[in-house]
């Protein structure tokens, strides 16, 4: 109980701290990409027995896209009219949406990004 720890002493604990902890850092950073070669490479098996894309495929895909779409389409308009009915205090029945236009954003996405950061307080 009587022994103390001299400065120097505290540095050389302080150095072997940090190159333990960087050794381990990089060693994890070996794993990661171990495992992401690993990942690649099952990936790239099962894409020699999966079935090649035909033009039919490729048109039921859009197909199911569009209908996705057209999905959340129709929620949006939901939203946006419950959000009036609420806005005006009048029930939903009340409510006729009969256009929604989507606007184009004409300012640059780093200031949409600042307003953003102004409006939650960031």
């Amino acid at each position: 109980m009587t022994d103390h720890i001299t400065f120097g002493d505290s540095l050389i604990i302080t150095v072997f701290s940090m190159s333990v902890v960087f050794i381990a850092l990089v060693l994890i950073s070996f794993l990661i990409r171990i495992l992401k070669v690993a990942a690649v490479g099952k990936e790239n098996k099962g894409e020699n027995k999966a079935e090649k894309i035909t033009p039919k495929a490729m048109e039921r895909n859009r197909i199911e896209e569009e209908n996705i779409n057209e999905e959340d389409d129709e929620e949006l308009v939901a939203v946006i009219a419950a959000a009036v009915a609420l806005s005006l205090g009048v029930d939903l029945p009340q409510i006729k949406i009969r256009k929604i236009k989507r606007v184009s954003q004409k300012t640059p996405i780093w200031a949409e990004a600042g307003r953003m950061e102004q409006i939650k307080g960031l």
